[in-house]
Order: structure tokens, then sequence, then C-alpha cells
């Protein structure tokens, strides 16, 4: 009897050491386990980029319906949609887009011109129909030159 009962204690610590948490299989276990979260995380992206991509398909047909619009206000309307600063050009005939400012000191940068008052009010709203948005950090030469001195 006592060799019959070491053989079945022998099969019975086999397979508790092959099914049980600890060593070889704990880590496996974790490695699988590991591997699901990046599968669950690679399906969100997909399920995510296909969004996006869908409203990327739907944007051109909403923007030419936007563009066909705007195209079509008269000068008053576009005037007060205007988003960015209209002038008339200083040194010279035509008008002036403003798009994007020095964060030191103000200054104008991105100035772009046209022949009208009409096709930079046109360009300012398109802009803004887009959504450009200009940003907030950079600085002209000028600025940057006179400020890096002052640090100097």
């Amino acid at each position: 009897m006592g060799t019959g009962f070491t053989w079945f204690h022998r099969c019975v610590q086999s397979r508790k050491s092959r099914f049980s948490p600890d060593g070889e299989t704990r880590v496996l276990r974790e490695k699988l386990e590991e591997k699901q979260r990046d599968v669950n995380y690679l399906k969100f992206q997909l399920t995510q980029t296909r969004a996006d991509k869908f409203e990327l398909e739907q944007r051109p047909t909403e923007l030419r319906d936007v563009f066909a619009a705007i195209l079509n206000e008269p000068l008053g309307q576009l005037r007060s949609a205007a988003r960015f600063h209209v002038r008339e050009a200083d040194p010279g005939p035509g008008w002036e887009v403003v798009t994007d400012h020095c964060c030191l000191s103000g200054c104008d940068m991105n100035v772009r011109a046209f022949q009208s008052e009409r096709d930079a009010l046109l360009f300012a709203r398109l802009l803004r129909a887009v959504g450009y948005q200009p940003p907030h950090n950079i600085a002209c030469q000028t600025c940057y030159e006179e400020h890096m001195k002052d640090c100097i």
C-alpha cells in the first residue's frame, strides 16, 4: 500500500505543479494577460481610427457647402464675420490679412496681401471656416533678437 500511495502522491504533485499559479505558469499567464490588454487597446485604436476616417470622408462634402455659402455672402456679412485683422495695405494698393501676432510685443506676422477687400475678407472667412488657429508662442525675428540681447 505504501507504493501505491507514493505513486498517487507523485501524480498529484505533478498535476499540481502544472496547474498552479506559481512559477513558469504564472509568468506565462501574466504575459498572456499583457498581450490581451495590448490586443484590446489595438481594437480600441482601430475603432477610433475608423470613426476618424468616416469623419474625414464627410468633411469635404461639408466644406463644399460651407465654402459655397461663404462665397455668396455679401460684403457687410463678410466684414462682421472676419476673425482676422483685415486692413488696407500701407505701402501701396490692395488689402492685407494678418494671421499671426508676435507673442513678445504683438507685432503683425504672416501678413497676406490681396488685390481687393472682398478677396481679403474671403480669405479671412475661409480660414475661420477650416478652423485655422494661429500659434500663440511665436515671436518675430526683431523682438526675439531684442529679447535675447536683454537676457544677456
